[in-house]
């Protein structure tokens, strides 16, 4: 399995509308992904305005079927204006599954 932890900033004052651009993204992920098991966003107790995405894939394909999906292409616009720069995203391998 793939993990990625994604660090997202978003403008000052805009993290309700980023919030709710998200879940419309969030809810196609998991309506057209089979390969997704986990796609949730955490906000920062420490840093405002901060975000991390957290994401695990079946595989290498399943991450590549969401990187090129059309769902994503559709929703990618909705967040991008919210955000203050660029996303950083860090790749795992998931080295243990304890379900």
């Amino acid at each position: 399995m793939i993990g990625t932890i994604v660090e997202i900033a978003v403008a000052p004052g805009s993290g309700d509308a980023f919030e709710r651009a998200f879940a419309a993204q969030a809810s196609a992920v998991g309506a057209n992904e089979a390969g997704n098991r986990l796609y949730e966003l955490f906000r920062s107790q420490t840093l405002p305005d901060t975000y991390a995405l957290v994401e695990i894939y079946e595989d290498a394909a399943a991450l590549a079927v969401h990187q090129t999906s059309q769902h994503m292409m559709t929703n990618r616009p909705l967040t991008a204006p919210f955000l203050i720069g660029p996303p950083v995203a860090h790749m795992f391998d998931v080295v243990s599954d304890f379900d």
